[in-house]
């Protein structure tokens, strides 16, 4: 949900991010609009929902600027190994410092829930867009390709691992700044113990053998997502284009 519109799975999706609620006009989520939760936020709207729970935009009424809620199920505040997940998305998103990389801020509790607040990305996510769109044109395709490589490359210079780059979980907001989301599986290199962890379609195939996650594993997630966006579909045994530039095909 992740700074994002997105939810959890980060900016919030992302069998984790909930996507945009179709009966938003009618379902306000757990916490209607104009709610003030632990004194500080008030919230302004639901944005999506999915197994891991509800994200909401927020007034953060301390620092006067808008930002994402990301609450987990009321059901599973008390569910261990879910919360240690919750905390490990902030602990593992804080270390990294980058424009293409949503800001995820803290961690609370409010009305027996707990919260994520993170960046709020007014925009979509490029799963969205592509679904609207199909194929982006290849200028844009190009600037996109650019962020997402700088971004992942900054939490590979932390040592750490996102497992579940997707086009779910990659943010854009109305001026084209593409960001990071949804760190719910992220590691530090060497420190990843269930490692088929992730979206399959993403998955190298180290990675859904059970054998080892690492920094190339998220780079073979790189190259499904970019296929995406510089083709319109999936990769398949016949990935040649003949019709991108040759630089573009070679990647």
């Amino acid at each position: 949900m992740d700074g994002a519109r997105s939810a959890p799975t980060q900016t919030v999706h992302q069998p984790r991010s909930p996507t945009p609620s179709s009966s938003q006009n009618i379902d306000e989520g757990r916490f209607p609009p104009g709610t003030l939760l632990a004194q500080r936020y008030r919230i302004v709207s639901l944005l999506g929902r999915g197994g891991m729970g509800e994200v909401y935009r927020a007034n953060d009424l301390l620092l006067g600027q808008a930002v994402a809620l990301k609450f987990l199920p009321s059901e599973w505040t008390s569910h261990e190994e879910t919360l240690a997940r919750f905390r490990n998305e902030v602990r593992i998103a804080r270390q990294i410092s980058h424009p293409n990389v949503c800001r995820v801020h803290d961690i609370g509790a409010a009305e027996g829930s707990i919260y994520l607040s993170m960046e709020y990305v007014d925009g979509e996510d490029l799963a969205s867009l592509l679904r609207r769109i199909g194929r982006l044109p290849p200028d844009k395709a190009l600037e996109i390709a650019r962020q997402l490589c700088a971004g992942l490359a900054a939490a590979h210079d932390k040592g750490v691992l996102h497992r579940d780059l997707k086009p779910g979980n990659i943010m854009l907001d109305g001026k084209g700044q593409l960001r990071i989301t949804d760190f719910g599986l992220a590691g530090m290199a060497g420190d990843v113990q269930d490692i088929r962890s992730g979206t399959p379609g993403y998955m190298a195939p180290e990675q859904r053998s059970g054998r080892e996650v690492t920094a190339r594993s998220d780079i073979y997630a790189l190259g499904v997502v970019l296929h995406e966006v510089f083709t319109g579909s999936r990769s398949s045994v016949d990935s040649s284009h003949p019709d991108l530039a040759p630089e573009v095909d070679r990647v």
